[in-house]
């Protein structure tokens, strides 16, 4: 190997670890903060709609993040992008660890979902440019590391959570890490530079095959049932199977653990054995996991069905992203964002449904219809795999011409 190439090896696996600590680093604080919420809203006197407040703008700073990052790109290098997004977050996490009153902490907390926003979009955007021949890999592998964070972080909250006050210490650990990130993503920054090849267009457009909104539609599903199962998991187990209120409360960290292990494991496969094929196997693997959930009267196998949805679900993320910046070259943020803002809406629209249907029928009726979802998207995935066939078919039909 020249020493170009290998110059640009070790920038690609720089990149990857940088990448990784920072999906930790997000998954640690997200889940930090989620998790000390209750000790937050008493030690600030947050009300319900306060609080209210406090899950739901972040969002909507994030979708602006990816907005910011498809006009940023037009001509600048994503590398440098991700700085913006990453110098945000020890500003962020300062804010929100020295709040003594609601409004410092909304806005530390909006400051750090935006700069998680515009770190994440220029990271996938990163990992199209650098053109790995193992995307789904490297996909898959970085996003293992947020579902690391979000299952060390619910322990270490509450070994420091001794009281009220004390809800902030857990955040110094995300802040070190920022910290440590940084000077390593300005040497990537600095080194790794943007090819012509890789400019976007000024003209924002989106791709017209059947392909490219497949993958948009199977990411509004999937982020839409992936969010819901998660945030009603131990209301339902607690409610409609009498699971003790502690034991209900330590299932999602389970979920967490089963899609940490699945993300290892799927980053390893996904490029040997397709993108598709992965798709539709984690997708059945989740419809069996989920339905254990609902049907299972015996415990056991309500645990084994939280953790086998946890690797059902792992790797459809990552997975569909690699499709989308394997398939599409031209216009990668616009795209990517379209793909973000996708995934939000969906969670947004399935957790009102499911509210509204646990509220009018049951909750049972609530959890069906997630499932229902499930089997939606292995249609959908299934269309997907047959339409991705058919890109790639006249893809080589036109290079032969």
């Amino acid at each position: 190997m020249s020493s170009d190439g290998r110059i640009a090896l070790r920038i690609e696996t720089n990149f990857v670890i940088v990448a990784s600590l920072v999906y930790f680093l997000f998954g640690f604080a997200v889940m930090a903060i989620f998790s000390a919420l209750p000790a937050i809203a008493i030690d600030l006197e947050m009300s319900h709609s306060m609080t209210g407040l406090v899950i739901a703008l972040p969002k909507v700073f994030f979708q602006i993040a990816a907005l910011v990052v498809v006009i940023l790109s037009k001509k600048g290098n994503p590398f440098k992008i991700m700085l913006l997004g990453l110098f945000c977050v020890p500003f962020s996490i300062i804010l929100i660890t020295l709040s003594k009153e609601y409004f410092q902490f909304l806005l530390g907390k909006t400051l750090f979902f935006f700069g998680f926003g515009v770190t994440e979009m220029s990271i996938v955007f990163g990992v199209s440019v650098m053109a790995f021949r193992r995307t789904g890999g490297v996909l898959n592998v970085v996003h293992a590391f947020f579902a690391l964070g979000c299952i060390i972080s619910p322990g270490v909250v509450s070994i420091f959570l001794t009281d009220a006050s004390s809800w902030n210490i857990p955040l110094c650990i995300p802040l070190a890490i920022s910290l440590i990130i940084i000077p390593f993503a300005l040497k990537i920054a600095f080194k790794q530079e943007r090819t012509d090849n890789d400019m976007e267009s000024e003209r924002i457009a989106f791709p017209k095959e059947l392909l490219f909104w497949l993958i948009i539609i199977g990411c509004f599903i999937y982020v839409g049932y992936e969010s819901g199962l998660s945030s009603w998991l131990s209301t339902f187990v607690y409610e409609a199977k009498a699971f003790p209120l502690r034991g209900s409360s330590l299932l999602p960290s389970l979920l967490w653990i089963g899609l940490f292990l699945g993300r290892l494991a799927t980053g390893i496969v996904v490029d040997r054995f397709g993108l598709e094929k992965t798709l539709v196997s984690l997708t059945l693997a989740s419809l069996i996991g989920v339905s254990m959930i609902i049907f299972s009267n015996s415990t056991p196998l309500l645990i084994t069905g939280v953790f086998m949805t946890g690797l059902g679900y792992s790797g459809i993320f990552p997975t569909l992203q690699a499709l989308l910046v394997s398939s599409y070259r031209q216009n990668r943020a616009a795209i990517l964002c379209a793909f973000t803002v996708a995934g939000s809406m969906g969670a947004l629209a399935t957790n009102l449904l499911v509210g509204s249907i646990s509220e009018t029928v049951s909750l049972f009726a609530g959890m069906s219809f997630i499932l229902t979802l499930i089997v939606l998207s292995l249609i959908l995935f299934t269309l997907l795999g047959i339409s991705h066939a058919k890109t790639l078919r006249n893809s080589a039909k036109k290079i032969t011409r």
